[in-house]
C-alpha cells in the first residue's frame, strides 16, 4: 500500500475513539482507497451518521498528526498493517470494531495458525501459574498459536511457557508498542520477536496510556482466537471483558476448574461460567473444536507447487508420504501428533493440505484416507 493511503488511514483512525466500528464502516465503504473521502469530506461524510466531534475533526483534513506517527514508526521500525493487506490477522477481520490497521513487530503470519488466548489476573496465585504453564505447554505440543495480553501474572507465563516450548505467541498490548509498561515484561517482549512470535497494537507510537486503553484492546484478544481459556480471575477485571467478547464473538470459552471457590480469584472464573463458559477438563476439549472450524494456516515452500496441482505419487514429497503410511487407512489425532518426527504445527499444516487435496478426510477423531 503507497504511503499516501496510510497516511489517509492513519488520519481517519485517529479522528475516533480506539475501539470504533466507523472507521471500518467507512474503510470498506470506499474499498480501502479514501482518496475521495478526504478530498470530498464535505459531502462524503453524508454518507454515515458520525457524530459531531468527529465530523468536526475529519473536516479540518489535518494529516500533521499522521505524518508524525509515519515519522515515528520508520524511526523506531515499527511496521504497520492494512485491514486491505493480505497478511492483516483473518479473524479479526470478522468484527465490526475491528481497527482498520495495526502497529507491529515480529511475524504476522503466525496469526493464521490455530489460535488459542490464554488469560487471567495479574495477581495470580502459584497454582494459577501451574495450570498457565501446564495448558500452554500442551497448546503448543499440538500446534496451537497462543495469545494474551502481556501484563504480569498469568498472561506473562503464558508468553515465557510459550517461547520456553519452542511455540508460537502473539503480545496484544493495551498501550502503544514503544511504552515500557509493564516494565517487569520490556525483557520479554524482545525475547517475543526474538522467537519469531508477534507484538501488536493498535495504538500508534508516543500514545498516551489510559486504563480504559485495556478493556478496549481485550476485543481484539477475543476476535484473534479460535477459543478463549480463562485460568483465573477476579470478580471485576478485564479477564471477565474479554470473556464476554469471546461469547459475543461465538468463540468457545473455557474455564479452568477453580480449586476454592471462595478465593478472590475463583470469583471471575464463577462469572464466565455464567456468561457461558466451559470447564476446561482437558487438552481435547480444545482439540475438538477444530474439527469445525476452517483457519488458513501458514504455507511450507516445500509443498507450494504438490498443492497447486493434481497429486501424483510420484511427485508427493517424502514428509507427505511418510505422514499418509503413518495414518494407514485411519488414525486418530493425538496418535499422529504423537507419532510423527515432525512439529506438531508443521504436521497440522500438512494435514490440512492433504485434506483439500482431497487425499484425507476428517473424522470425529482424526484422520483417515479417502477411498
Amino acid at each position: 500500500m503507497n504511503e499516501r493511503n496510510i497516511l489517509f488511514q492513519i488520519w481517519l483512525s485517529k479522528s475516533f475513539s480506539f475501539g470504533s466500528a466507523m472507521p471500518t464502516k467507512i474503510l470498506k465503504y470506499y474499498s480501502g482507497d479514501l482518496l475521495n473521502f478526504y478530498e470530498n469530506i464535505e459531502t462524503e461524510t453524508k454518507n454515515f451518521k458520525i457524530p459531531e466531534k468527529n465530523l468536526k475533526i475529519l473536516k479540518k483534513k489535518d494529516l500533521d498528526d499522521a505524518k508524525k506517527i509515519l515519522l515515528l514508526c520508520e524511526k523506531l521500525k515499527i511496521k504497520i498493517i492494512t485491514y486491505y493487506d493480505e497478511n492483516f490477522p483473518e479473524r479479526l477481520r470478522e468484527i465490526k470494531s475491528c481497527p482498520i490497521l495495526l502497529y507491529y513487530y515480529g511475524n504476522l503470519k503466525v496469526t493464521f495458525n490455530p489460535c488459542a488466548a490464554v488469560i487471567g489476573t495479574r495477581n495470580c496465585s502459584s497454582l494459577g501459574l501451574k495450570n498457565s504453564e501446564k495448558i500452554t505447554k500442551e497448546l503448543v505440543q499440538n500446534g496451537i498459536t497462543t495469545i494474551s495480553g502481556c501484563a504480569k501474572g498469568i498472561d506473562a507465563s503464558v508468553h515465557k511457557n510459550t517461547i520456553q516450548s519452542n511455540g508460537n505467541t502473539v503480545a496484544v498490548l493495551g498501550t502503544s508498542l514503544d511504552s515500557k509498561y509493564p516494565y517487569e515484561n520490556v525483557k520479554l517482549k524482545e525475547e517475543i520477536i526474538e522467537k519469531n512470535g508477534l507484538i501488536l497494537s493498535e495504538y500508534p507510537p508516543k500514545t498516551k496510556t489510559y486504563a480504559w486503553h485495556f478493556p478496549v484492546r481485550n476485543r481484539i484478544i477475543s476476535a484473534m482466537s479460535d477459543c478463549v481459556i480463562v485460568v483465573q480471575s477476579k470478580e471485576k477485571s478485564g479477564t471477565i471483558l474479554t470473556a464476554k467478547k469471546a461469547i459475543e464473538y461465538g468463540k468457545k470459552l473455557f474455564c479452568m476448574p477453580p480449586s476454592d471457590i471462595f478465593d478472590e480469584n475463583s470469583k471471575g472464573v464463577k462469572k464466565c461460567l455464567e456468561e457461558g463458559g466451559k470447564i476446561l477438563i482437558g487438552i481435547e476439549d480444545i482439540l475438538n473444536i477444530y474439527k469445525t472450524l476452517k483457519y488458513k494456516p501458514t504455507k511450507q515452500k516445500d509443498i507450494k507447487d504438490f498443492t497447486e496441482k493434481k497429486p501424483d505419487k510420484k511427485r508427493i514429497p517424502e514428509k507427505f508420504m511418510g505422514l499418509i503410511n503413518l495414518i494407514g487407512e485411519e488414525k486418530r489425532l493425538d496418535e499422529i501428533l504423537r507419532q510423527t518426527k515432525n512439529k506438531p504445527k508443521d504436521t497440522l499444516i500438512m494435514l490440512t493440505q492433504l485434506e483439500l487435496l482431497n487425499i484425507l478426510e476428517r473424522t470425529t477423531t482424526g484422520y483417515r484416507k479417502v477411498v
